[in-house]
């Protein structure tokens, strides 16, 4: 996986910088050691959190739906439209394309 990838490149960068300033200021190697492991922390993270979507979707049924977001937007509205049915709408995509429009909860 290219994050483990990135995670053994760190790894090594970090131990020749290290090396390199263990010869020098102490007090550079550690601002350097901090700053290498937060990157690390950084990465592990974004690893588990891959590894979390993965599992999610191996766990989706065919042709199951998942709510991907909500979106407000400015709709066109005349006297006398019902506002439950304007109001409450669930837009139905695929591939990026409408699929359905239908009310809420259907």
């Amino acid at each position: 996986m290219k994050l483990d990838l990135d995670l053994q490149q760190l790894d090594f960068q970090g131990k020749t910088l290290l090396s390199d300033l263990a010869k020098q200021d102490s007090e550079q190697l550690r601002s350097l050691m901090q700053r290498l492991e937060a990157e690390r922390q950084k990465r592990m993270q974004a690893e588990q959190e891959l590894l979390q979507k993965i599992q999610a979707v191996e766990a989706l049924e065919l042709g199951q739906e998942v709510i991907h977001s909500t979106v407000e937007a400015d709709w066109t509205v005349q006297v006398g439209q019902n506002w439950s049915q304007i109001h409450a709408v669930e837009i139905v995509l695929k591939d990026d394309i409408v699929v359905e429009i239908r009310e809420a909860g259907y």
